[in-house]
């Protein structure tokens, strides 16, 4: 006891250090376990952010990616817009006597047919248009051969005075090849004048249908490599090809080839020219002269030919557009089946259609019936 009174305030001292010992050890058994759990989410956390990291790699770029596909899809817009304005103007709706065709009866049609051989037959007399028929044989010693002249078809022959029974389409389709026929005609009695005439040797065209190949005899066009002339294809451009040779010169030639604007297009010609008006002309220079050289005598003899008929045979493959199938809202429907309808999509489609000319579609047309998420 006299120990304890003595150091009352080491006793103190060590009465303090012990408790402070005791709370702090019983502090430390009861803050391991939260130091366990503190650090387990710690590393939670950090594989969590190293997660994200990763995945957020996926979308490094993604800004500049976005930007290069707008300028894509703004080059696609254009492109889009050229090819619909290009293929419009080679329809030419307005002059294309397929969109602007009236329905006829097939009766109807063979009357205009009918009128149209005289009419056509007039305007190569009046405008110093000789027309050849290779199959006749039926010519005139003593002068034009007018019974020649008023029995050619121009690719229609078949069909002057003889109708047979025609579906309503294909008597359509045939009506309309007349049609055409009668402009190219026209286009060939522009390019003619008074000083020389044009020879209208052939006019060959395809079938329009059944019945009509079983009719159409020395009239079909029959054309090597044909298909790969023509920019028609199936279920995309359709097209009629015509044939048509004539003799005449050149100039006429030009301004035939001038006036085939769209829907005309020109796929192939074949110029030959005719024999019949070159002669040979042998020169005989004096060898007295002052520049003769000894020994030239068989070079300087050569014919040269001197031309008094500069005519030639023109051989023309023209293709007549009459329908170009690209309707954009089908094609960009298809394309999108499978897209669901956001805001993001929304906006895309409605800056292509603007740029691309086509805003008068309805994006509720395209993006119909489709899932929202």
């Amino acid at each position: 006891m006299k120990f304890l009174k003595q150091n009352k305030l080491f006793i103190g001292i060590l009465f303090v250090c012990f408790v402070m010992f005791t709370c702090l050890q019983i502090v430390s058994c009861n803050s391991s376990d939260n130091l366990e759990s503190i650090i387990s989410a710690i590393n939670k956390e950090v594989k969590l952010v190293q997660a994200y990291e990763e995945d957020s790699l996926h979308y490094e770029g993604l800004s500049e990616d976005s930007e290069l596909a707008m300028k894509d899809l703004k080059a696609l817009a254009e492109i889009e817009k050229d090819q619909h304005r290009f293929w419009n103007g080679i329809l030419d709706q307005n002059q294309n006597i397929f969109s602007t065709w009236k329905n006829k009866s097939p009766e109807s049609i063979n009357a205009d047919l009918t009128r149209l051989y005289t009419q056509l037959r007039e305007t190569c007399k009046n405008n110093n248009i000789d027309l050849e028929d290779k199959e006749s044989t039926n010519l005139n010693p003593f002068g034009e051969n007018n019974e020649n002249e008023n029995k050619y078809g121009f690719g229609l022959s078949s069909y002057d005075g003889f109708w047979p029974s025609f579906s309503k389409e294909e008597a359509k389709l045939l009506g309309i090849q007349s049609k055409i026929v009668g402009t190219l005609i026209e286009y060939l009695s522009e390019s003619a004048s008074t000083e020389h005439r044009i020879t209208l040797i052939q006019i060959l065209r395809e079938s329009v249908g059944k019945e009509d190949s079983q009719h159409i005899t020395t009239d079909k066009l029959i054309y090597s490599n044909l298909s790969q002339k023509l920019v028609r294809f199936t279920d995309g451009i359709q097209s009629f090809a015509f044939l048509i040779k004539f003799k005449c010169h050149t100039s006429h030639a030009r301004s035939f080839i001038n006036q085939l604007r769209p829907p005309f297009l020109l796929r192939d010609l074949v110029v030959s020219r005719s024999l019949d008006g070159i002669t040979q002309v042998t020169t005989s220079p004096s060898s007295t002269g002052p520049f003769f050289i000894t020994g030239n005598e068989d070079k300087l003899k050569t014919p040269l030919p001197i031309v008094q008929n500069v005519e030639s045979t023109f051989t023309l493959l023209i293709e007549y557009i009459y329908e170009v199938d690209r309707d954009f809202e089908i094609f960009i429907t298809q394309s999108l089946k499978n897209e669901k309808k956001d805001k993001g999509s929304e906006e895309v489609l409605r800056n292509l259609l603007e740029i691309s000319g086509n805003n008068k579609i309805k994006i509720n047309n395209i993006l119909t019936d489709r899932e929202v998420r």
